[in-house]
């Protein structure tokens, strides 16, 4: 049976196997170190009581209590913010004690991943907001910098991974910013051609019939408005619209007749909707006297949606060329004409051999 021991001199107790035992180790026990360990517990406690508890008060980042940055952004000294700003600094004295603490990778990888975004059509200030940093501070990474030499050098691993994560797509793109139309115009007209009525469309989307033409009139359209559209085609394009009634029926057949004289594809006729060449183009050429089609060449500078591959050699070269003399990077261009930055590369540097 257990025993238990009490020292009458400093109140420490202690609890052992058996009595032999409790009157072996007992007596070793020390009064100071008890003491002392009391004294410690009673400085912690008044430490953890006079902790003052701040709420985070910054307009755009809202840190969370029991983290580093409520600690150092909001001087948090709360109990719960105090513990893991003293877990991050053993993290940090462990990665240094075994070779493994990385504090600043290189910014340049980030600086061209936010040079492609911005291409792309998303802006800075959207750019802060899906990677969860300031806008400044986005602004200071995009910065290349006088003479090539850029303000930021190095950044912290934790923001590099968060910039880096952000994918060049139409949802992550700002509602108002502006993308090209041809995903959306084709989508619009591939549902009119299996006999959606324009002003059905209009509708479902929420817009009157003449801003839905000017959508599918205009060379750029808002992130919004593409996104929009393509919810509603990837929920009507293997569909068939109502023709219970003779209205039905005739606003229906009305709207494939509309479609069929002016060409347009229905959604079966297209493999990727977004990227693909348009099938009536194929046999329209505009080839100049050195074998060069500038209409293919146009669509390509535009970016809609030719690949480097539809292209002849010289065409590509042309296309390169005029791409570089715009300012344009490897990354850029290859991005673009959906091909790898190797490609590019070789082209570039045929072209000047040229």
């Amino acid at each position: 049976m257990s025993a238990t021991r009490t020292c009458p001199a400093c109140g420490y107790s202690g609890t052992y196997a058996s009595d032999a035992l409790a009157e072996v180790y007992h007596a070793r026990h020390s009064c100071a170190k008890h003491r002392q360990a009391i004294e410690r517990a009673r400085r912690r406690v008044q430490r953890t009581q006079g902790r003052v508890r701040r709420d985070c008060t910054h307009p755009r980042a809202r840190h969370v209590h029991g983290t580093r940055a409520a600690y150092v952004k909001d001087r948090c000294r709360c109990t719960d913010c105090t513990a893991a700003n003293t877990a991050a600094g053993r993290a940090v004295q462990r990665a240094q004690t075994f070779g493994r603490w990385r504090p600043f990778v290189n910014a340049a990888p980030v600086r061209e991943h936010i040079r492609a975004l911005r291409a792309a059509g998303i802006g800075v200030e959207q750019i802060a907001v899906l990677a969860g940093i300031s806008t400044s501070h986005v602004r200071e990474l995009a910065d290349p910098g006088r003479n090539g030499n850029p303000r930021i050098r190095r950044v912290r691993p934790e923001t590099a991974h968060q910039v880096l994560r952000i994918r060049v797509d139409q949802a992550n793109r700002a509602p108002r910013s502006h993308v090209i139309a041809t995903g959306t115009r084709r989508r619009l007209q591939s549902l009119i051609a299996v006999g959606w009525p324009p002003d059905e469309l209009a509708t479902r989307l929420g817009r009157s019939s003449a801003g839905l033409r000017r959508s599918m009139l205009s060379r750029s359209v808002t992130a919004q408005t593409a996104q929009e559209v393509s919810a509603l085609y990837e929920q009507l394009w293997n569909l068939r619209p109502p023709q219970s009634t003779d209205h039905q029926r005739a606003v229906v057949d009305a709207a494939r007749a509309f479609a069929a004289e002016h060409g347009w594809l229905p959604p079966l006729a297209w493999d990727d909707i977004d990227t693909d060449p348009d099938p009536r183009h194929h046999t329209e050429h505009a080839e100049t006297d050195d074998g060069l089609d500038e209409i293919a060449i146009e669509r390509a500078l535009a970016g809609d949606g030719v690949r480097l591959e539809h292209l002849t050699p010289a065409e590509q070269d042309e296309v390169v060329r005029r791409l570089t003399e715009r300012g344009k990077s490897i990354r850029d261009i290859a991005q673009q004409l959906a091909t790898t930055k190797r490609t590019i590369s070789r082209r570039r540097a045929s072209i000047k051999a040229a």
